[in-house]
């Protein structure tokens, strides 16, 4: 008897050789440029879920490498040069700042009107009201 298992996520390229030495039947196949967009960033969902989970420094390097590995494939794919990206970090530091001081925000108030309302009004299921 066999036991079939839903997947249904992007892997990588090697593990479907991998699988089948194991033993495993494994149904794969290649993705077109707009799904592959989709399952990378979904891919990027599912290993920032396990950076949060990782319980030790040397299972947080394992996930931050996958999540780097999902982002340089993000980037190619959608024709983006990671020194773009670097750059782009840099001047949102430069403006905003980094992490540094570990701020964390609780809560904004704003004013009915005020046009930096209207972005968390925008919003609702990231920043909900509250009573």
């Amino acid at each position: 008897m066999t036991t079939r298992f839903r997947v249904q996520k992007l892997i990588r390229d090697r593990l479907p050789e991998m699988m089948r030495a194991q033993g495993l039947a494994v149904f794969d196949r290649s993705l077109d440029d707009q799904e592959f967009v989709a399952a990378l960033k979904d891919k990027l969902i599912e290993e920032a879920r396990e950076v949060q989970d990782a319980a030790s420094p040397g299972e947080l390097a394992e996930e931050l490498a996958d999540v780097m590995e999902v982002i340089l494939a993000l980037a190619q794919v959608s024709g983006l040069d990671m020194g773009q990206i670097e750059s782009l970090r840099a001047a949102k530091r430069a403006e905003r700042g980094g992490f540094d001081l570990r701020v964390f925000n609780a809560a904004v108030e704003a004013e009915d009107g005020l046009p930096a309302a209207a972005y968390y009004l925008a919003r609702p299921n990231q920043y909900p009201r509250e009573v």
